[in-house]
């Protein structure tokens, strides 16, 4: 069987265009901004290229996330601060120039790190390759900025994403809650043998929180902002992510969420 390299490539696209924008003055008082679309090109290409070299007997597809994404319908907040920033001039050209040149794999209302915790298969060998520390949240093989090959348990996996689920992105735009950072998100799951226990110390937390303050944020909205899509999280006949749930006890008895 075929191994795989899926490269979530937006990080280093939307990196490229930027440091290839530059402004220019036409006229006394009048400036724009241009973009080196080919001085872009190059920077794409030599990473790409620098990346499959790590890994030259896996097949690499590089991963685009889709114009809209289901998240915007689970917390209507999500990615609003960035709605303010301008993407540099031309990417959306960069992005064509990318699904003409290479293999390239979209998945409607997903993002390119949904598209590669999808579909990188780790019982196949499959490797991860991509900038941004969310993929943590993926069990298998990743490929890190030295070329290291670095295996993800599920458990360390699960992990990471209730932190997150306590610490929301501010990159993203979903808040969390209030008083987790890193290292308190940590420390709350660092006696946790399961991913049960995980979400039950989690949603204790947002109780908790909920008692004093009515605005805390719903823990699963939080929680599907958080979770990066897995394998088996994806109707490919409706084309649209199957949303996450939490795990139930052993009974097959549903743990409800804060509103349930």
């Amino acid at each position: 069987m075929e191994k795989k390299l899926f490269y979530d490539i937006e990080p280093d696209a939307y990196r490229a265009m930027t440091s290839a924008e530059y402004e220019c003055e036409w006229s006394p008082e009048v400036w724009t901004y241009q973009t080196n679309l080919d001085e872009a090109k190059h920077a794409v290409t030599a990473e790409v290229d620098r990346v499959q070299k790590f890994c030259p007997d896996h097949k690499i597809f590089l991963a685009l996330g889709d114009s809209s994404n289901f998240r915007y319908g689970v917390y209507s907040n999500y990615k609003s601060n960035r709605r303010k920033f301008r993407k540099p001039a031309g990417y959306s050209v960069l992005r064509q120039w990318l699904r003409d040149t290479f293999e390239v794999i979209t998945l409607p209302l997903t993002e390119a790190d949904d598209v590669v915790g999808i579909l990188a298969d780790q019982e196949s060998g499959d490797v991860i390759y991509s900038r941004d520390k969310d993929l943590k949240t993926i069990p298998g093989l990743h490929l890190n900025a030295e070329g290291k090959i670095e295996k993800i348990h599920q458990f360390d996996a699960d992990q990471f994403f209730y932190q997150t689920i306590l610490t929301g992105d501010a990159t993203d735009g979903f808040p969390g809650l209030k008083g987790y950072g890193p290292v308190t998100a940590k420390k709350l799951l660092a006696e946790c043998t399961s991913e049960l226990e995980m979400w039950e110390k989690v949603r204790a937390a947002y109780l908790k929180a909920a008692a004093k303050d009515p605005d805390v944020p719903d823990i699963l909205s939080q929680a599907r902002c958080a979770r990066i899509l897995r394998q088996n999280e994806y109707d490919f006949t409706a084309e649209k992510p199957v949303e996450w749930e939490p795990p139930t006890s052993i009974e097959g008895v549903f743990i409800p969420t804060l509103h349930d």
